[in-house]
């Protein structure tokens, strides 16, 4: 992504990214890492237009393959999350907590 110019925008809260280790294996197999229920889930992301692939401009390109920007930044965390921001994901291959911020709860909105 990072080469091309591309940021992955709104990637799935509760989906292992990219580069993400489950715990449980020896050595990471890509989509094969996800479950049934995350591959769904990423499925319907796509299809639904809430992942979305944002092109940058040539000059930024470097900022991202330096891991200055994210490349994949993750959807903002549900109102109930433990998490207070979502992830991010860099080209050097760490992801952290810096992202979109929580979800208002609708209750409290109002």
């Amino acid at each position: 992504l990072a080469r091309r110019g591309c940021i992955l925008e709104n990637y799935p809260e509760d989906v292992l990214m990219p580069g993400e280790r489950r715990s449980t294996l020896a050595k990471s197999k890509g989509i094969h890492d996800l479950t049934i229920h995350e591959r769904f889930k990423l499925a319907n992301a796509l299809k639904n237009d809430a992942l979305t692939i944002k092109s940058v401009a040539t000059d930024a390109r470097k900022s991202l393959t330096t891991s200055r920007v994210p490349v994949i930044v993750g959807e903002a965390p549900i109102a109930n999350s433990l998490h207070t921001r979502g992830r991010r994901g860099f080209a050097n291959g760490r992801i952290d907590r810096f992202g979109l911020t929580r979800l208002a709860n609708a209750s409290s909105s109002k």
